[in-house]
C-alpha cells in the first residue's frame, strides 16, 4: 500500500511535542466544524450525495453526453426524494389526525398497567416505586406562568412573510446542495486533479490511490446502505401491511431510514411503530408481532445479507461508528448522525495513506492493532493463557501448521528475548511466558495419529532417533526449546523438552535408538555461550548436539549438509519450520546403515 511522502522539512519529533500539537490541531479542527457547520454541513451532504450518484453519471454517460447525464440523474433524484418526503408527510399527517380516535384503546391500556400495579409482586413494587419517585420529583416543580396572548392585526403581507420565513433556510440550503452536486459531478476528473496537485504532487501515485480509495469505500458503502436500506423499509411496510397496521408505508419508510443511522437508529425505527401498535390494537400480541417482524428482518439484514454485500469495504469497528455518530451529532445535529459512518470512512482513509495520521487507522480501523505473537506475548505478560492460546490456534488454523506455529509462537519468543536483553522482563513475567508457553503447546497440540512424517526415509529415522530439545541460556531459550520440540513431534518424531538448568543424562535409550540433542536459541548465542553448553552437557554429547536458533531476520542454512555444520559446532538459523526439516535430514543421515552411507558419499 503507497502512502503519501512526509515532507523533507525537519520538524522536532519529541513525543511530547508532538502529542501537544495533534491536541491543539484536533482542537482547532473541532471549532472549526462547529462554526462553520452552516458553510461546511452543505458542502458534506453534496460530496456524499456526489459519491452516491457518480455511479448512475458514470453508466448514463456512456449513452449521453455528460451534462445531459448529470441533468437527467440529478433531476430524477430530486423527484425520488420529493416523492418520498410528500409521501411521508402525508402519512404523519394521517397519524396526527388519528390519534384521538385510540383514546379508548389507550385507556384501557392504563388501566391494564394499573391493575399490573396494584397487584403486587416485584414488577408491582418497582413500578409502584418508579411511580412514587416520579411523583416526588415533580412536587415541587412551580407552576409554570401563565402565557398572555395578545391579538395585533397585521397586514397580509406580513402574514405571509412570516409564513415563509420558517421555509427560506431549508430551501436555500437545500438549492446550496443541489447546485454543489451538480458542478461536483460535472467536474469529477478536474477536482481529483487538484486534489492530488493540492496534497500530493511529489508521489501522484500514491495520492491518486488515496483518492480511488476513499471514492470506492464511500461510494460502495453509501450505494449498499440506500439498497439495503430501501429492501429493508419494503419488507418491513409489506409485513405491517399485512398486521393491519395503518400507515404502514409510513412506518416502514421510517424504519429504513433511521437505519442509516449506527446502531441506535434500528431501535427507534422498530419502537416507533410498536407504539402504534400498542395504542391502535386491543390486545397484547399485535404490538409483539410489529415488534418481532421488525426486529427479525432487522437482523436478517443486518447479519446475513450486509456482511456478504459489503465485505470489508467499511473498515470501521462498531465502536468508533458509535463514537464517531455521537461526535457528529453534537458538532452537527441531527444531519451530522447521518453523516457519521462516511465522514468516519473518509478519517480511516487518511489515517491509512498519510503517515502523520496514521494513528486514525488504529484508533478506527478494525484491523488487529498488534500482530498475533504480540497479542499472544502481551496475553503470557497478563497471565491470559486462555486468550493467547485462542490467538495461537486461530493463527494456526488460518495458516497452516508451520507458517502458523512461526508467526504465532515462534515470533512471540523472539519478541521476549529481545524484551530480556533489554532488561524489560521481571522474573515473574518471564516465569508466565515460559509457563503460558507450555499450556499453549498442549492446548494447541494435535493427536498422535495425525503425526506423520514426510518421506519413508523420514518415518525409519523417526523410529530410530529420539530429539531432546535444550534450552540454551536460559528461561526464554526453554520456551524455544518446548516450542521447537512440538513443531518435531507434529513431524511425527519423537522430541522432549530439557530445561537449561536440568542435568538429565542424554545417551541411548535403548538398542538402535539414538539420542539427537538439539540445542536451542531464541537469539544468536556467542561462541563462547556455545562452547560452554557444549562442555556442560559433555564430551560425547557436545559433540553430536546442533545449535539452533530462532531468527527470522537472517538465515544461515547454507547449502552444507547438516551433519557438516554439527561437525563444525556452527549454529542453524532459520525459522521453526525450516530448522525441523533440517533435523529431519540430520536424523535420516545418522541412522543410515554404514554401507549405505559409504555408498551415498562415494
Amino acid at each position: 500500500m503507497s502512502t503519501i511522502p512526509r515532507s523533507t522539512v525537519d520538524r522536532p519529533d519529541t513525543p511530547l511535542l508532538r502529542l501537544t500539537a495533534l491536541c491543539l490541531l484536533g482542537g482547532m479542527a473541532i471549532l472549526t466544524l462547529y462554526f462553520g457547520r452552516d458553510v461546511l454541513l452543505p458542502c458534506a451532504v453534496a460530496v456524499l450525495l456526489a459519491f452516491v450518484l457518480g455511479r448512475a453519471v458514470s453508466l448514463a454517460s456512456r449513452f449521453m453526453p455528460l451534462p445531459l447525464s448529470v441533468t437527467v440523474v440529478v433531476l430524477a433524484a430530486i423527484v425520488f426524494i420529493g416523492l418520498l418526503a410528500v409521501l411521508i408527510t402525508v402519512q404523519l399527517a394521517e397519524v396526527a389526525g388519528s390519534l384521538t380516535d385510540y383514546q379508548a384503546n389507550l385507556h384501557k391500556k392504563v388501566q391494564d398497567i394499573r391493575e399490573i400495579l396494584q397487584g403486587g409482586g416485584a414488577v408491582g413494587r418497582f413500578m409502584a416505586m418508579l411511580v412514587a419517585l416520579g411523583q416526588e420529583f415533580t412536587a415541587n416543580v412551580e407552576a409554570a406562568p401563565e402565557r398572555v396572548v395578545q391579538l395585533q392585526t397585521d397586514s397580509g403581507f406580513e402574514r405571509i412573510a412570516a409564513l415563509l420565513a420558517p421555509l427560506v433556510s431549508p430551501v436555500l440550503s437545500i438549492s446550496i446542495v443541489v447546485i454543489l452536486v451538480v458542478f461536483i459531478l460535472l467536474d469529477r476528473e478536474h477536482l481529483s486533479d487538484q486534489i492530488v496537485r493540492l496534497f500530493g504532487a511529489n508521489d501522484v501515485h500514491a495520492t491518486s490511490e488515496a483518492i480511488a480509495d476513499a471514492a470506492h469505500r464511500l461510494g460502495r458503502v453509501l450505494t449498499l446502505q440506500v439498497v439495503t436500506n430501501l429492501g429493508f423499509a419494503t419488507v418491513v411496510g409489506a409485513g405491517l401491511f399485512a398486521l393491519g397496521l395503518p400507515n404502514a408505508a409510513l412506518w416502514g419508510l421510517l424504519a429504513g431510514g433511521f437505519r442509516f443511522v449506527p446502531y441506535i437508529g434500528a431501535v427507534v425505527g422498530a419502537l416507533l411503530p410498536t407504539l402504534i401498535a400498542f395504542a391502535i390494537a386491543p390486545g397484547w400480541l399485535h404490538p409483539l408481532l410489529v415488534l418481532g417482524w421488525i426486529v427479525l428482518w432487522d437482523i436478517l439484514i443486518g447479519q446475513v445479507v450486509e456482511p456478504v454485500l459489503f465485505g470489508e469495504s467499511v473498515g470501521v469497528t462498531p465502536l468508533a461508528l458509535v463514537l464517531s455518530a455521537i461526535l457528529w451529532a453534537t458538532l452537527w445535529g441531527p444531519v451530522g448522525i447521518l453523516l457519521s459512518t462516511p465522514l468516519t470512512i473518509c478519517l480511516l482513509v487518511l489515517g491509512r495513506h498519510v503517515p502523520q495520521l496514521r494513528f486514525l487507522q488504529i484508533l478506527l480501523g478494525h484491523e488487529p492493532a498488534l500482530t498475533p505473537y504480540q497479542r499472544i506475548y502481551g496475553r503470557l505478560i497478563r497471565r491470559a493463557v486462555v486468550d493467547a492460546s485462542g490467538v495461537a490456534l486461530a493463527e494456526i488454523e488460518e495458516k497452516g501448521p508451520e507458517k502458523g506455529l512461526d508467526d504465532a509462537m515462534g515470533r512471540m519468543v523472539v519478541l521476549a528475548e529481545a524484551d530480556r536483553v533489554l532488561d524489560r522482563l521481571t522474573t515473574a513475567q518471564v516465569d508466565a511466558i515460559v509457563d503460558g508457553t507450555d499450556e499453549i503447546l498442549d492446548f494447541i497440540d494435535v493427536d498422535p495419529a495425525e503425526r506423520a512424517p514426510q518421506t519413508p526415509a523420514a518415518a525409519d529415522a523417526a523410529a530410530r532417533v529420539r530429539f531432546v530439545c535444550i534450552g540454551g541460556r536460559g528461561q526464554i531459550d526453554d520456551a524455544a526449546a518446548a516450542i521447537l520440540g512440538h513443531a518435531l513431534r507434529r513431524m511425527g518424531f519423537e522430541a522432549i523438552r530439557q530445561r537449561h538448568g536440568d542435568n538429565l543424562p542424554i545417551g541411548p535409550l535403548q538398542e538402535g535408538t539414538l539420542a539427537i540433542p538439539v540445542v536451542c536459541y531464541a537469539s544468536r548465542p556467542s561462541v563462547a555461550v556455545r562452547r560452554y553448553t557444549s562442555r556442560k552437557l559433555g564430551v560425547d554429547v557436545g559433540n553430536r548436539a546442533c545449535h539452533v536458533v530462532i531468527d527470522y531476520e537472517s538465515a544461515t542454512m547454507a547449502a552444507r549438509p547438516v551433519e557438516t555444520i554439527v561437525a563444525a559446532r556452527d549454529i542453524l538459523a532459520g525459522d521453526i519450520a525450516t530448522i525441523c526439516r533440517a533435523m529431519a535430514q540430520h536424523a535420516v543421515a545418522v541412522t543410515k546403515p554404514p554401507a549405505v552411507a559409504v555408498a551415498a558419499g562415494s
